[in-house]
């Protein structure tokens, strides 16, 4: 089984790099100061330390919260700013920014733990190249349509002008490995795009979820914690969350994405 490691936010960060980079690709950073003045120029500082910190918005927004705003995916997906990380709804394993791999993709993800849910809203962690390995041992053929493109939607940001998907793999092996995953946005992009998935199709992307649930690590965060994930060769989601009723118990993660 995978672990985990965890570090304190005032040290320790040449560990912290190389288990993102060479190690578990996720690590733990435990005590930031949530609460202190100027938190929001010191997570960005903190952040920079694995890189330089990208937008995450055709609007430049370097700090995103992930937090439940009210939005129904059926109802309001296409609409710009609805994500998936703005309801309490379970989010399958995926990559952020997964349409844009042609343009940019940010190399980390960093969530910060401002708030956490009622119960429920479990991490969930999976390394892209053990998926690989085991779906090329066990089943050859999805691996090889997987290496292939498919239409993936980029509504939720799209630059003027851009075109509304771009045609993406799930494994890239060329100049090095990368994942690339988000299934409703393949889903969409079919649509977009006018063509159908066939059989097949859904038989290898159901066996990639499969296999990425197969060989998952599973965390709980804390207030205070800040998890860095490698967002190159690997995925991540959570579970579906009750929230509280206050507005100001919501849960509350900041992400940030660096390039490195």
């Amino acid at each position: 089984m995978l672990e985990i490691p965890v570090f304190d936010w005032g040290g320790g960060w040449d560990g912290v790099a190389e288990a993102v980079w060479n190690g578990a690709g996720c690590a733990i950073v435990r005590g930031f100061p949530v609460d202190s003045e100027g938190a929001r120029e010191l997570y960005l500082e903190t952040a920079g330390r694995l890189g330089r910190v990208v937008p995450q918005t055709v609007g430049g927004t370097l700090i995103y919260s992930v937090r439940d705003e009210g939005y129904s995916l059926e109802r309001d997906f296409g609409k710009a700013g609805v994500r998936t990380s703005k309801t309490t709804s379970a989010f399958g394993f995926h990559t952020d920014s997964p349409s844009r791999m042609a343009g940019h993709t940010p190399d980390v993800l960093g969530l910060l733990v401002l708030q956490t849910a009622r119960s429920g809203g479990e991490s969930i962690f999976v390394d892209g190249r053990a998926v690989y390995r085991a779906m090329l041992a066990e089943r050859p053929e999805f691996v090889e349509r997987l290496c292939r493109p498919f239409a993936v939607d980029r509504r939720a940001e799209l630059p003027e002008g851009a075109a509304p998907f771009l045609d993406v793999p799930v494994f890239a092996l060329e100049p090095a490995f990368q994942v690339r995953y988000l299934r409703l946005y393949i889903e969409k992009g079919a649509e977009l795009a006018g063509v159908s998935l066939t059989d097949f199709d859904r038989e290898a992307l159901d066996y990639f979820e499969t296999v990425c649930e197969r060989l998952a690590v599973r965390m709980e965060l804390r207030r205070g914690d800040i998890q860095f994930l490698n967002n190159v060769t690997h995925l991540h989601g959570r579970t579906a969350y009750e929230d509280y009723p206050e507005p100001e118990r919501k849960r509350n993660y900041l992400r940030i994405w660096v390039e490195r």
